[in-house]
């Protein structure tokens, strides 16, 4: 009552409630872990980017303990790695990323920096942010994302 009456929160507004769990990517070869950007932070490019490890927690990813593997074929191929995409070895997982990806940008009409964990074959979305990005992939997400409509010009 004391924190309503000093921030003037009237009591009809309710209450909010936070519900989490912990959820953990090292639980076997269905789990995973990953970090992806809804857009190319270097070049703008509107091609899914990201990263992830099979088996892992989070920390593990940017660590530098294992090699990483790609999310998508195109960036597996692109870069000559061997071992399997998350669109290969997970591909139910991943379109549900996929579709999680537009979703965060027709919200946030931003390029996203977002972080999963897979478990038990389930992806749970960890965190999303604002990405960080070169100078030029700025300019090119800005125009891009005003050709698609997610933003006006003036934005």
């Amino acid at each position: 009552q004391t924190y309503r009456r000093l921030h003037d929160i009237p009591a009809h507004w309710g209450t909010a409630v936070n519900v989490q769990a912990m959820v953990f990517g090292n639980m076997g070869n269905d789990c995973a872990t990953g970090v992806a950007f809804t857009r190319n932070p270097s070049h703008g490019a509107n091609d899914f980017y990201g990263e992830f490890l099979v088996n892992a927690q989070g920390e593990d990813v940017v660590a530098g303990i294992r090699t990483p593997q790609d999310l998508t074929v195109a960036a597996r191929k692109s870069r000559g790695c061997e071992l399997p995409s998350l669109e290969e070895l997970m591909p139910k997982v991943y379109e549900e990323l996929v579709g999680i990806r537009r979703q965060l940008e027709l919200h946030f009409k931003e390029m996203q920096d977002i972080e999963f964990t897979v478990q038990r074959g389930k992806l749970y979305m960890l965190q999303t942010r604002t990405g960080k990005r070169t100078t030029h992939a700025a300019l090119k997400i800005a125009i891009d994302m005003a050709n698609e409509k997610l933003i006006s010009k003036a934005e």
